[in-house]
């Protein structure tokens, strides 16, 4: 089977072995660089030195970045895809970009749910874009299950060889199964506004994002849901944008425990419009009206339930200041002012309880400063160094206890302890904006410096936990300042 250069190919490579991966991808890459092609490797660091060693000098001629990174969430995924693809095939001589791909399942069901949605996603999302990607898919950590959806949602399948049609496959509407209900006019109607903007081009999306994101915060989501949110708001505004002339608004709203948020653009867009994928892949529901000129997508979702909420806020003040062991279920139990039957219904085991308070705005630090560091509007490598400024000011406040994630991870020993695993998605979220700052500030070896930066920023703030001062972070910025120089 050939590639047609015009349209998107959507392949996964089902291997057992090293040697069955490679079989596959190493001619896979060496023939797009031979065409003069764009080739992406995003791989998990086995397979990054794995393909490295196979290459040799062609290596150097191909873009590795980390899976664990790169596929934060679904819908950041697809986005910075897309932005990825349009800034390949815009070189000179670029007509097909290459990809070689390799998802971060997590460990539940509704993590493999989750990225298998965004794989059938992909065949509507990059339905034009000629591109060949190729998704790994090792028998030997995957579940069962996962290698079997493969087959759903990818029209092509490979085994060590050259793909071939796969049976299984589905087309995305019959796999993703969200509702898509379409009405004339309006959007359903829910309780009073959030908050409404208008936007008319493209630099103001960042305050948008902002906006929303608090305003789901606000309203109870989760900081992954938050995120996602964000995402695919900033890609319906976008599209909205591009389609006409007129303005895009966005509106959000909260009906008791449901939490909509609407886009309304200029002139009804497609069903392959990106953000409208990214809306159907997050949402618990999705709503399209189109009427005079004009399209609303409405995005709802359910807010925190109370009981939860109260679990979270007395767990989260309870193991920043005491730590991880020294809480017991009890103690949160009866600081939290529910029954224990409710506590074990809302977190089975304390492991659960754990993942989810460091997944609380309150936990995520980073998440404050890379707000910050956006709205300053700062040069690139000015931003690098003032990142270093805002972790001494966050010393410097009365509640400073360190990071959450450091401190549950120097008390989780097992690599694979799933709180663990959450500490490194963490650290590969706050390295990632600081390659990609180091990368817009043009410097040599962006992955170096953020690896460096990060080393830095995770040694300030275990010193600062002891001294009780700014001045580690004082020290990590003159440091910094040298290795940017």
């Amino acid at each position: 089977m050939t590639v047609l250069e015009t349209q998107l190919m959507h392949e996964a490579l089902v291997y057992s072995s090293d040697e069955e991966f490679l079989v596959r991808v190493v001619p896979f890459v060496r023939d797009g660089i031979s065409a003069g092609q764009a080739v992406m490797a995003v791989l998990m660091p086995d397979n990054v030195a794995l393909l490295r060693e196979a290459l040799g000098h062609d290596a150097e001629r191909i873009s590795f970045v980390d899976a664990r990174s790169h596929y934060r969430r679904p819908a950041h995924a697809l986005a910075e895809y897309r932005q990825q693809l349009d800034e390949e095939l815009s070189r000179p001589g670029v007509e097909l970009v290459r990809v070689v791909g390799e998802l971060p399942f997590g460990t539940t069901e509704q993590d493999h749910a989750e990225w298998m949605r965004y794989e059938s996603v992909i065949n509507q999302a990059w339905a034009d874009y000629p591109v060949w990607v190729i998704c790994g898919y090792d028998t030997r950590a995957l579940p069962e299950q996962v290698v079997a959806d493969a087959l759903r949602t990818h029209p092509c399948v490979s085994s060590g060889d050259e793909p071939g049609p796969s049976a299984a496959y589905l087309e995305t509407d019959d796999f993703v199964t969200l509702p898509l209900r379409r009405e004339g006019g309006r959007a359903v109607d829910g309780g009073g506004p959030l908050a409404r903007l208008t936007i008319t081009r493209e630099p103001e999306l960042a305050d948008v994002r902002r906006v929303v994101a608090g305003a789901a915060r606000a309203g109870g989501l989760s900081p992954m849901v938050v995120g996602d949110v964000t995402v695919a708001v900033g890609e319906l505004v976008r599209d909205g944008l591009r389609r006409g002339d007129g303005a895009t608004s966005v509106q959000v709203v909260r009906d008791q425990a449901r939490w909509h948020c609407d886009v309304t653009g200029p002139a009804p867009g497609a069903d392959d419009d990106l953000g409208l994928l990214i809306a159907r892949l997050i949402s618990e529901r999705v709503e399209v009206a189109a009427g005079g000129g004009a399209q609303t997508v409405r995005m709802t979702f359910t807010g925190a339930d109370d009981a939860r909420r109260r679990i979270l806020d007395a767990a989260s003040e309870l193991f920043y200041q005491h730590g991880i062991r020294a809480t017991g279920i009890n103690t949160i139990i009866s600081h939290s002012g529910v029954a224990k039957a409710t506590f074990f219904r809302h977190f089975p085991a304390k492991n659960d309880l754990v993942v989810a308070w460091l997944q609380q705005p309150a936990s995520r630090w980073f998440d404050r400063i890379r707000s910050e560091l956006d709205a300053r509007g700062a040069a690139p490598a000015d931003r690098l160094l003032a990142f270093f400024d805002l972790l001494g000011d966050w010393f410097e406040q009365a509640e400073f206890r360190g990071c959450a994630f450091q401190n549950a991870a120097a008390e989780t020993p097992a690599a694979a302890h799933p709180v663990r695993q959450a500490t490194e998605d963490y650290a590969g979220e706050v390295r990632q904006y600081l390659q990609q700052t180091a990368d817009d500030a043009g410097l040599a070896d962006p992955a170096g410096v953020a690896e460096q930066l990060h080393l830095l920023a995770q040694g300030a703030i275990a010193t600062a936990v002891v001294t009780r001062s700014a001045k580690p972070a004082r020290l990590a910025r003159a440091a910094a300042e040298r290795i940017l120089a």
